[in-house]
């Protein structure tokens, strides 16, 4: 298994932007699938929320004024699973913003979470949230977020929270967003079980079994891709309508005005960093985060009725991609590759989602190195490599037919500092091929391992 690194820093761009050219990423094979009809079965939302476990949603705002972080909301909410309740007892080593529940006189750790990647996530989200087992005595809340520019987590919130004095999740508001529509796609066959929500954003009313006939190209993507631990997945398509289509994408104005869609994702044109067209964001956090927690779910993956090539991936937070490109497959893979931390592994194309603070010696995504430390013996993916392989490897070694794994110049796209990212090999989704190297399979089941509390 993987030493994984423990830091992250935030200098730079927080876009999972997939492989730059379209024309070099593989096309999608084969029309879109169906999964079997009888496994497809329609679930009632009551049932599920009543079925849940109960959780803590803390939302933190950020103000780009003061660079303050503060408690924006404390919400009860029925979204939880016992996957949620076993992994929240360990720190997670990725991520970099990690949220912890402390009990209000010990200062005992209660619960953790961890979410996010780079500076400039903050600018998009302007607010990010954190999920814990629902508990009924006042506790602390512990923010801690990496500094950007030595990368060092630092604590930035520790305030008292009474539960008690938890809003309850916010009732529908208007018709449109009444209960969801949510149907079971595939079944764990191996427990524990997770429970990965795909959610519609930007499909009316008119465009309900669209978007099931999407999710169920997602499942059978999933599936023939063999993604890592997918027999622990429970997978659950949930509709509910937009208001507003997705459209192209144009500078709305500020205040961002909240998108009328189910989720209210957007391109985020409010922070003009280059190929902000290429991702969405949240135009408000709490709209997206109350909308996906009404029901359960470990994992929230988007599909947006749009036929443009983007796809968007931060660690544990948001994926989400258009439902009707022709290289569906490929996003799906390569952004839900950044969901659980993988970084680009190709070079140009403008910065990348996990940008690391400019003080930083050694990210912590689980297939980019600066090699800092260039022995063989401290590489993050060592059981992968022969010790008599050269680090940096040269690129001469490298031969398809018979892959030799080391640390090889590249990938990171165009983020600073340049020149001195490496990557395991030349072959990944995470750059352009049309599936996961071995180091980058290991690194997602130990991950998927870890969220289900059994690391």
């Amino acid at each position: 298994m993987l030493n994984l690194i423990l830091t992250l820093g935030l200098s730079c761009i927080s876009s999972a932007n997939p492989y730059p050219d379209p024309r070099l990423v593989p096309l999608d094979t084969a029309s879109t699938k169906h999964v079997p009809m009888q496994a497809a079965s329609l679930l009632s939302p009551r049932r599920l929320r009543t079925d849940a476990l109960a959780v803590l949603r803390v939302r933190v705002d950020w103000a780009s004024t003061t660079e303050k972080y503060t408690v924006g909301n404390v919400a009860r909410e029925d979204s939880g699973t016992p996957a949620l309740y076993a992994r929240s007892k360990h720190l997670d080593p990725l991520g970099s913003y990690k949220g912890i529940l402390r009990d209000g006189v010990t200062g005992e750790a209660l619960a953790y979470d961890s979410i996010g990647t780079g500076m400039e996530f903050r600018l998009l989200t302007r607010a990010i949230s954190f999920r814990f087992p629902l508990v009924t005595t006042k506790v602390r809340f512990e923010l801690q977020a990496e500094n950007p520019t030595s990368g060092v987590l630092e604590k930035v919130v520790d305030v008292e929270i009474d539960p008690a004095q938890a809003t309850h999740a916010a009732p529908a508001r208007n018709a449109m967003e009444s209960a969801p529509v949510v149907r079971q796609l595939l079944q764990a066959t191996l427990q524990p079980k997770l429970v990965l929500n795909i959610y519609a954003d930007g499909y009316t009313s008119e465009r309900e079994e669209a978007f099931f006939k999407d999710a169920a190209h997602a499942v059978q993507t999933l599936l023939d891709r063999h993604f890592p631990m997918v027999e622990h997945f429970e997978v659950r398509a949930v509709f509910s309508p937009s208001a507003e289509t997705l459209g192209r994408p144009r500078n709305l104005g500020l205040p961002v005005p909240e998108r009328d869609s189910a989720l209210g994702l957007y391109y985020p044109y409010w922070d003009n960093f280059g190929r902000w067209y290429n991702v969405v964001y949240p135009t408000r956090e709490e709209k997206f985060r109350a909308a996906v927690g009404r029901i359960p779910y470990d994992y929230a993956l988007v599909l947006l009725d749009s036929d443009q090539y983007w796809g968007i991936g931060n660690y544990k937070e948001l994926c989400a991609i258009p439902a009707r490109d022709h290289h569906f497959d490929y996003l799906l893979t390569h952004e839900f590759g950044h969901f659980f931390g993988l970084n680009e592994e190709y070079e140009g194309g403008g910065k990348t989602e996990l940008g690391f603070a400019p003080g930083i010696d050694e990210p912590w995504s689980q297939n980019i190195t600066f090699l800092s430390d260039r022995r063989s013996a401290t590489l993050k993916w060592k059981s992968f490599t022969r010790e008599s392989t050269p680090l940096p490897t040269p690129d001469t070694l490298w031969d398809p037919a018979n892959p030799l794994y080391g640390a090889y110049a590249g990938g990171y796209g165009d983020s600073e500092p340049r020149h001195r990212s490496h990557k395991p090999g030349k072959s990944c989704v995470m750059e352009r091929a049309p599936d996961f190297c071995p180091i980058c399979r290991a690194a997602l089941e130990q991950n998927i391992a870890r969220d289900l509390g059994v690391l």
